[in-house]
């Protein structure tokens, strides 16, 4: 096997210290032109593949990067409207340190635990996800910053959080003053384990996501207060996509027509939910009035517009990836929605 090439190797044949070659590369502001141009031509000559990524987080202390743990595969991380503004928030915040990212996608645990143990990264951020797996273990063995995101982490450096109970229990009072009064709630993925469709109190009670148990109990403290007990409302569990909650949604109001309000958990789910409307011959607003929460643009070209419990996702990122990139201790932050006014609960 040939021998590596060593940044040593490259500074002896150009004629400089060590420190200067490895400027030229990390730094290269530092060296002046012509000096730079006879290193990279030294290294290109002599097949340098570049610094070593562990060697240099030996001599710095930093990577430079930051690593990005989402629950899902990495589709979803790129095509989910809520995840593609927390991803821009994140992105924002590192490109102004001069700082990449790495995302890593926990669908898969042993690959996902191998991409934590090689990831040349300073600190980790990890959305919506629980800390009970092998994944945030791993993570944890790292010694490094861990930042949660709409998560709760024993032992996190810090969190950046959604009052999921407020703006759930913002969404039901709204749908209570539009005068809805027979509820079903669409819910994102309650548990790690796929089950879609109804749900019993069982199930609804086994919620362990933070997320879903937050939004749940918010829904239903003012549906409660109104004198609506959860029994008496339908649990459906949705995935997070608008086709696949448009046809539970279907199956669901057709077998209880009686249903006049929906409270969705995300705005994908309730998107599904007014194409099925449609689909089932429902009036949205005039007999059937939905809600969602997140605030994504999508919301605005829905027929009628989604009226929305509004968060900022991107400032939440930017939030999660500062509080990682800095120097003092993390601490946690919750962020509030507010109510968006759209002809899906209001006629015009």
């Amino acid at each position: 096997m040939a021998k590596r090439v060593k940044l040593l190797d490259v500074a002896k044949a150009a004629g400089v210290s060590q420190g200067t070659a490895s400027n030229a590369f990390g730094k290269p502001d530092l060296v002046r032109p012509e000096v730079r141009e006879r290193i990279f031509a030294a290294a290109k000559e002599l097949g340098y593949r570049g610094p070593h990524v562990m060697a240099r987080m030996l001599r710095t202390g930093k990577a430079g990067a930051l690593g990005v743990v989402f629950p899902d595969n990495l589709e979803y991380a790129f095509t989910d409207p809520a995840a593609i503004e927390l991803l821009r928030g994140i992105g924002r915040e590192c490109a102004h340190h001069g700082v990449n990212v790495m995302i890593i996608s926990a669908e898969n645990q042993k690959q996902a635990i191998a991409a934590v143990n090689n990831a040349a990264v300073d600190a980790f951020l990890v959305h919506c996800y629980s800390d009970n797996n092998d994944i945030i273990a791993a993570i944890q063995r790292r010694n490094q910053p861990l930042i949660s995101i709409d998560t709760d982490i024993a032992g996190a450096a810090g969190s950046v959080v959604l009052d999921d109970h407020a703006a759930a229990k913002g969404a039901a009072e709204h749908l209570l003053d539009c005068g809805a009064k027979k509820f079903a709630i669409l819910l994102l993925q309650a548990t790690e384990h796929d089950h879609f469709g109804p749900m019993n109190a069982n199930r609804v009670g086994a919620a362990s996501h933070r997320v879903v148990r937050e939004r749940l109990a918010g829904y239903h403290d003012a549906l409660v207060e109104a004198g609506i007990a959860p029994d008496d409302v339908i649990h459906i569990e949705c995935d997070n996509q608008s086709e696949h909650s448009a046809r539970l949604t279907v199956e669901m109001l057709e077998k209880h027509p009686e249903i006049d309000g929906i409270l969705a958990m995300s705005d994908v789910i309730a998107i599904g939910a007014i194409d099925a409307a449609h689909t089932v011959g429902r009036k949205v607003p005039d007999d059937l009035k939905i809600i969602g929460i997140d605030g994504i643009v999508a919301g605005e070209r829905s027929d009628p517009p989604l009226t929305t419990m509004c968060q900022d996702s991107v400032e939440k990122g930017r939030l999660a990836a500062e509080m990682a990139l800095s120097d003092e201790g993390g601490k946690a932050i919750t962020l509030s929605t507010k109510l968006l006014l759209r002809g899906s609960t209001q006629s015009r």
